[in-house]
């Protein structure tokens, strides 16, 4: 592992440069923490990092590929040899090795010898004790000087108290004001509205469905307003300020009415198609105004499902209980399907002996799939009314 040595800080990362090695490595089935982008890309100097973008701009060749792994392909590798170190583990050695790597540190200046007691007051000499430096509250409090190129101690974990386990942990609030603790790893919310940052935007949206995919593209590296987590309101006024929300609205808007008609009207089957919640779907409807468009293709979709005409397809309808409930039609649904099937079973019901056989009949003179026919039956309850 001689080859991984640090050539920079952790956080002196540009923060585009990791959000784009971050997508880079969800698209390329090996998605990576904020943390662990920045430990890979502190093997490289300021100088690869046009060759970093230039990797991460295109479409993973091979999978899968960590952040270690695009490291190695900037030095040389090809993508089907880093692939393979990443299965095997080669890449976690890697990591260990970096976290074993301290910077050096300054050898402690020469003790001066103590004087020697004076003879006259031995005792004296003997009772004065080195006295502790006196620590602060301002010195406890003041923010720490780094120096550059050097790494920050870690803090060590603590270990809880013996036979003390089953006891629950108090939920504290976050720390506020002041006190406020931001991880380091992750860049400020006005980092986001800066001109700089516009570019890495227009990569982000070009690639995202909606703006829920954005705001999971943005959340590992960016912070919210005040210390507090990102949102999807900030990811918003992120994208109005560089004026990429209007092209957004208009993708989400063609994609949204696309995978409901997919979903056959149901918003938990486009949710689904698109990658999102279905509480995020109904948000999305309301506020890009698609409310009619969304009624119309429903209603297209309950009419078919309660068309006499499209028996077999109802047939198969009937083992969806969640489709029909998401269309809000469930019990006009059995209602008319009930009544439908009733009519076909009463015109064979004096040939037929036993419900079995009245099924077979039923099923082969309306050219109708008997399984279905017969599972209809028992689940309508309509078994009873023709045993004789």
């Amino acid at each position: 592992m001689s080859g991984w040595k640090r050539q920079r800080h952790p956080d002196d990362v540009p923060t585009p440069v990791a959000v784009a090695v971050a997508d880079f490595c969800r698209r390329a089935r090996a998605p990576a923490s904020p943390a662990l982008v920045r430990e890979a890309l502190s093997v490289l100097s300021a100088a690869d990092d046009g060759a970093v973008r230039r990797i991460t701009d295109a479409e993973p060749a091979a999978t899968p590929l960590g952040p270690f792994a695009l490291v190695d392909l900037v030095k040389g590798a090809s993508p089907k040899q880093a692939a393979e170190r990443q299965t095997s583990g080669y890449y976690e050695m890697a990591r260990v090795s970096l976290e074993d790597e301290a910077p050096a540190e300054a050898e402690p200046p020469p003790a001066r010898p103590a004087p020697a007691p004076k003879a006259s007051a031995p005792r004296q000499a003997e009772s004065k004790k080195p006295r502790r430096a006196r620590v602060t509250v301002s010195d406890r409090i003041a923010p720490k000087k780094r120096v550059a190129g050097s790494e920050p101690p870690r803090p060590r974990p603590q270990q809880p108290l013996p036979g003390t386990a089953f006891l629950p942990k108090r939920k504290l609030p976050p720390p506020r004001g002041r006190y406020t603790r931001v991880d380091s790893s992750r860049s400020t919310y006005e980092a986001l509205l800066k001109p700089d940052a516009k570019d890495a935007l227009v990569a982000i949206v070009e690639q995202s469905a909606t703006r829920y995919h954005v705001f999971r593209s943005l959340e590992p590296g960016y912070a919210g307003r005040a210390g507090q987590p990102l949102s999807v309101a900030d990811v918003e006024g992120a994208l109005t300020r560089h004026q990429l929300l209007p092209a957004l609205k208009k993708k989400e808007r063609d994609g949204v009415l696309t995978a409901v008609a997919t979903g056959r009207g149901s918003e938990v089957a486009a949710a689904k198609n698109l990658g999102i919640r279905p509480a995020e779907v109904d948000t999305l409807i309301g506020e890009l105004s698609l409310k009619r468009e969304v009624s119309e293709i429903r209603e297209r979709f309950v009419r078919e499902a309660l068309d006499p005409a499209n028996l077999p397809l109802r047939l198969q309808l009937l083992g969806r209980g969640k489709y029909l409930a998401d269309l809000k039609i469930e019990r006009r649904f059995t209602d008319a399907l009930t009544r439908d099937v009733t009519k076909l079973l009463d015109d064979c019901a004096e040939a037929a002996k036993t419900v079995p056989e009245l099924v077979a009949m039923t099923a082969k003179k309306h050219a109708l799939v008997e399984d279905l026919l017969s599972r209809a039956v028992e689940r309508l309850g309509l078994a009873r009314r023709y045993v004789r």
